[in-house]
């Protein structure tokens, strides 16, 4: 999966495109640091870089900087990540950056957006 060549504007910090996520996509999400679950929730959008948590009836306990393991069900794979809280702009939702993805993951969550995409396009 391939970005296109643009330039972003100066207020874009994304590097990856984010695809907003229509389909069912469950998320497991537990503290690195407490080594203990915070809850299921969903992502509301993705990207080859991260995502958005919602639905996460702990989110208001999750703060900046917080580790995270996530555990990206959808309904033909289970993908576990590492990311890191990198913003918490509303009361239910905070963003995450992937971290230590490696290229076969980084393969795995285009396979994820790829059927995302698909399915928005043939249901």
């Amino acid at each position: 999966m391939t970005s296109p060549n643009f330039v972003l504007p100066d207020h874009e910090r994304r590097r990856f495109p984010r695809y907003h996520v229509t389909a069912r996509l469950t998320l497991a999400i537990e503290d690195e640091s407490l080594k203990e679950s915070i809850g299921l929730g969903e992502p509301s959008d993705i990207s080859l870089g991260g995502l958005r948590v919602s639905n996460l009836p702990a989110c208001p306990n999750v703060r900046v900087g917080d580790r995270l393991g996530l555990l990206l069900v959808d309904r033909d794979e289970a993908l576990s990540l590492r990311g890191e809280v990198v913003h918490h702009a509303t009361q239910d939702t905070f963003g995450v950056e992937f971290r230590s993805i490696s290229p076969a993951d980084q393969i795995a969550i285009g396979g994820i957006i790829q059927r995302l995409y698909n399915r928005q396009i043939h249901p």
